[in-house]
């Protein structure tokens, strides 16, 4: 199949959409930094897949008619914008009322307690929806993220693949825009688990705490701006 300027120029639109969309504060990337404060970078790993792969689903059948079906139906547009705002409100309260400080002092003489014993550390079984979430738990969200309906569903208006193989191009696009999400929002995990370097000061953490709850609930507020 012969690529066009104007091809290429429509695939590198949807990239650069997707990364913007991507590693901008969110509640995907805001729930991440949480987690990885509590808990560290790889305690993140499935919450990161799931939000990949949950956004990849969502994009893949928006590419077969669902974009189009919510853009024909507002209705549901505002179901998941309430369903959507009140778990970032709920997740607000959970994140609020957590002791920051003294959950990642114990998450890091846990780990540290492992390392000296040379021991494969074990993941301790969490309560529904405490952060990090589960590969599923973070796969069923994005159903409920406003920001991922608005990110999968433009993305078809942005990169419309022509005649030819159309299967494979949308693999190709799909496994693009995978790639550049779980780059994107690994950053953010990272970025919490260099955070936990600073639980020495008390003070810091309880700032860095008070910001990511105020940002979430911007986030949920935000919803209806």
């Amino acid at each position: 199949m012969i690529i066009t300027a104007g091809f290429e120029g429509s695939i590198t639109a949807l990239a650069i959409f997707m990364l913007v969309n991507s590693i901008t504060p969110g509640p995907n990337n805001l729930m991440l930094l949480h987690g990885s404060v509590k808990c560290g970078f790889w305690a993140c790993r499935l919450h990161m897949l799931g939000i990949t792969v949950g956004v990849t689903i969502m994009l893949w059948l928006s590419y077969w008619g669902m974009a189009a079906l919510i853009i024909s139906f507002p209705a549901v547009m505002l179901i998941i914008k309430i369903l959507g705002t009140l778990y970032l409100l709920w997740l607000t309260y959970q994140m609020a009322k957590t002791d920051f400080i003294t959950v990642v002092n114990d998450a890091l003489k846990h780990e540290q307690q492992h390392k000296q014993a040379n021991e494969v550390v074990i993941e301790v079984r969490k309560r529904f929806g405490e952060l990090p979430l589960s590969f599923g738990q973070a796969l069923l969200f994005q159903w409920l993220n406003p920001k991922a309906w608005t990110m999968t569903v433009v993305a078809p208006s942005l990169a419309m693949f022509h005649a030819g193989k159309p299967w494979l191009d949308n693999y190709a696009l799909l496994a693009m825009c995978a790639i550049i999400n779980l780059l994107s929002i690994s950053c953010w995990a990272a970025g919490g688990h260099w955070l936990r370097t600073l639980v020495h000061l008390p003070r810091v953490m309880r700032v860095i705490h008070a910001l990511i709850v105020l940002m979430t609930l911007y986030c949920a507020l935000t919803l209806w701006l």
